[in-house]
């Protein structure tokens, strides 16, 4: 009986000391910085605080979108906008891996893309969703969160094939902009072709590109019917850009609907804004 004492104590004084060290790293980390308000699109991940904070009224960034074909250097994209910036501590285990790959994740579940991730002895991610940019950075047992919201683009500055291959060579994606259609039709209208000229000429400098041609709608109207009339605008789309000499195989016409906002709805301008085409890389 007094050996399976001595046995039972034994056990507990391994547990307690294997425990205790990871409840003392639990107790390092204090409460959230006082003034600094978490994240409202990427919530702090478990195990981690709010160390401090930052608001900028306009601010400007460079990250990284893709990368190079033929370096595998990341490309870059200028931002400017106003910015939150969030930093974070996590329980001392905590890696960069671990980080990016839990935030990627819930960043994809709250609907945002993510064109651009890296994880080594520290982690990169690039998150979009219409205007609004996410930009995190992992190193150690820390992030940071940059929330950016990017100043809406002039519809002017890009209108040739150069500067639309030069977009989507950078970010992989771009809006072409110029393209009408008529309330409820799904054909472009005659005042549509100078912009879908110069998207054929930019698919035709990019001869192994494959794309997705997007359209997209407000929400005025049923959700299904917006659907709908936006994948007949795709393909509607598609076959013009297949009539000027774009191989049809490299096309995949692709309507949205109202799914994917860029601006608000409740308002003229944003409904405009979001009445769009979109042209996305694939391959």
């Amino acid at each position: 009986m007094r050996r399976s004492f001595q046995v039972v104590c034994v056990l507990a004084v391994l547990v307690t000391v294997a425990v205790c060290p990871l409840a003392a790293q639990l107790k390092t980390l204090e409460t959230d910085a006082p003034g600094c308000l978490d994240s409202r699109f990427l919530p702090k991940l478990s195990g981690c605080r709010v160390d401090n904070c930052e608001k900028k009224a306009s601010d400007r960034r460079d990250p990284p979108v893709r990368e190079d074909e033929k370096t595998g250097d990341p490309l870059t994209y200028a931002l400017e906008g106003e910015s939150h910036t969030i930093m974070y501590e996590c329980h001392s285990e905590t890696t960069p891996q671990s980080v990016v790959k839990r935030a990627a994740g819930a960043l994809v579940t709250a609907g945002f893309e993510v064109p651009y991730q890296f994880v080594g002895e520290e982690g990169v991610i690039t998150a979009r969703k219409g205007d609004t940019w996410l930009l995190l950075e992992a190193a150690s047992n820390f992030y940071t969160l940059v929330e950016l919201t990017a100043a809406p683009p002039d519809e002017h500055v890009i209108t040739d094939a150069t500067g639309l291959g030069e977009a989507v060579e950078r970010f992989g994606r771009v809006t072409v902009h110029g393209v009408k259609f008529l309330s409820g039709l799904s054909d472009p209208t005659m005042d549509s072709e100078p912009a879908l000229r110069e998207l054929a000429v930019m698919l035709t400098d990019h001869p192994q590109w494959r794309v997705r041609i997007e359209v997209h709608t407000d929400n005025t109207g049923l959700r299904a019917a917006n659907l709908a009339l936006s994948t007949k605008r795709a393909a509607a789309v598609t076959s013009w850009l297949s009539g000027r000499g774009v191989k049809r195989i490299r096309m995949e016409p692709s309507g949205k609907g109202d799914t994917q906002p860029v601006a608000d709805n409740s308002t003229p301008s944003g409904r405009l804004r979001n009445q769009r085409l979109e042209v996305v890389r694939v391959d």
